[in-house]
């Protein structure tokens, strides 16, 4: 019975801990790669209203706003940031791990181009 806890507490420990991952791999219906070689890849991301993307990881990027991209961003720290873009912004983002929420009565489509080096 020890034993079975250990390995149930284990468990639990690792899931809670697990980084978070690639939105492609783990979020398809809401990443499109569009284009990926030795420099970039870019992706087209899309959110419907009232939907909540997973925990992803992502790198050095530039995002543009295809729609108003009105939302909150969660770090994997747990803090909340609002997002409220126009269509036809750009904007840089620095490497980090986030999900995102649309808030918005609109889907969100953006384009990120996500540098490799």
């Amino acid at each position: 019975m020890k034993m079975f806890i250990s390995i149930v507490c284990f468990a639990i420990i690792s899931w809670a801990t697990a980084p978070a991952q690639d939105g492609v791999k783990v979020a398809p219906e809401n990443y499109k790669v569009l284009l990926e070689n030795a420099h970039v890849r870019v992706v087209e991301f899309t959110l419907k209203p009232g939907q909540k993307s997973p925990m992803v990881s992502r790198p050095n990027r530039v995002i543009y706003a295809i729609t108003p991209a009105i939302g909150k961003l969660t770090g994997s720290d747990g803090k909340t940031i609002a997002m409220d873009r126009k269509a036809g912004e750009a904007w840089w983002r620095d490497a980090e791990s986030l999900a995102v929420e649309n808030t918005g009565k609109a889907e969100i489509r953006t384009v990120i181009v996500e540098l490799k080096q």
